[in-house]
């Protein structure tokens, strides 16, 4: 019995270790994943006599392979990863669908767009080989990559094994003012079997660009939320005005804050004295709005018989931000365009003094 059991436990262990041998494209059962590259036409039906069919047709013909397509890949050699799409979700960002490398059309600054490239490569100690601030252009170091195409260098620890690659990227003109097209493409490619086997070209294609370009698109990404975040508390906390003139000799008020601080905070501003904003222009930095004063409530009426005194006449206005060298202008002006007396801006300068310097 004693001798039974051992050989059943040594047959089990070499029928669980020779699984490779059973399976496979070399065991006894034979993968049929890769069987519909060997298919054949069947040979056409023959029909015993004397039976006769009339309407022989075939209805399913096989058309015949192109000359451009014997050459693609197939079989093991075909790749089956996942189709990869730029991540442009941004309002600024769109793809460039003409491109044969991955490229993105970028709406902003382009020393803002050329400082999250270097930060993200310097963010993951990523050395760099070569880089060119001026022209805005840098080729990268030795990268590692995951088999896959899954790049794994996130923390510049990785030396490379079995694969590894390098990228070039590049900040140019767009044909439209203010926007860039950023590219980022996969340059350089090798392999080995082994550690100890030597590097061997291979091969590069588009998904693999564009994992790198998602990745700084990402990066891209974060730092848009960032900076708006840190501009929405720069609202929040307000800032100092003064009384002055802006560049025509007309009266506005001064600050040092930024253009765009200033442009988001006065929509807050304005709705608490009143006014309502009915458009705006952006290339003009000017809102169109009306003003109709603080409504008096019925039982506001009942205990204070004192109005609330209002700051400008009823009707429509219009207040623009401009520039006067370092500071920044704010000018009230009517309907016409025309800009509101000095004597009406003083009057209302406490309170709009406070609201802009308010959290809120």
């Amino acid at each position: 019995m004693k001798l039974i059991r051992v050989s059943t436990i040594l047959y089990m262990t070499v029928l669980v270790s020779g699984c490779g041998y059973i399976y496979g494209d070399n065991g006894l059962i034979k993968s049929q994943e890769y069987d519909y590259l060997h298919a054949k036409e069947t040979n056409e039906l023959e029909v015993p006599e004397p039976l006769v069919h009339k309407n022989k047709s075939n209805y399913t013909v096989v058309p015949q392979i192109g000359s451009a397509t014997k050459d693609n890949a197939s079989g093991k050699q075909l790749s089956q990863a996942a189709p990869i799409q730029l991540l442009a979700v941004l309002d600024n960002t769109r793809v460039d669908k003409k491109s044969e490398v991955p490229a993105v059309y970028i709406m902003d600054n382009i020393d803002f767009i050329w400082q999250t490239v270097t930060k993200f490569f310097k963010k993951h100690e990523i050395r760099v080989e070569k880089q060119d601030n001026q022209k805005h252009r840098l080729v990268t170091d030795w990268i590692p990559i995951e088999e896959g195409g899954i790049w794994l260098g996130l923390d510049g620890t990785d030396e490379p094994d079995l694969e590894r690659a390098k990228y070039a990227v590049s900040i140019s003109d767009s044909n439209l003012p203010g926007e860039y097209r950023l590219v980022i493409e996969r340059i350089q490619s090798e392999v080995r079997e082994d550690n100890d086997l030597p590097w061997q070209a291979g091969a590069i294609t588009w998904q693999e660009s564009a994992d790198m370009m998602n990745l700084v698109l990402s990066h891209y990404d974060t730092r848009i939320r960032e900076q708006e975040a840190a501009r929405q508390l720069k609202i929040m906390a307000g800032f100092k005005v003064e009384l002055g003139q802006n560049q025509s000799q007309e009266a506005a008020l001064l600050t040092d804050a930024e253009q765009k601080i200033v442009w988001e905070k006065i929509p807050r501003v304005m709705r608490e004295i009143g006014m309502v904003i009915l458009e705006k222009d952006d290339k003009q930095k000017t809102y169109f709005m009306e003003y109709k004063g603080e409504e008096e409530g019925f039982f506001a009426s009942l205990f204070d018989s004192k109005k609330t005194q209002k700051l400008f006449q009823e009707g429509a206005y219009q207040i623009t931000v401009g520039d006067l060298g370092n500071r920044r202008t704010i000018t009230l002006r009517d309907g016409q365009g025309d800009p509101i007396e000095a004597s009406v801006l003083v009057a209302a300068f406490p309170e709009l003094s406070r609201l802009f310097g308010d959290r809120r």
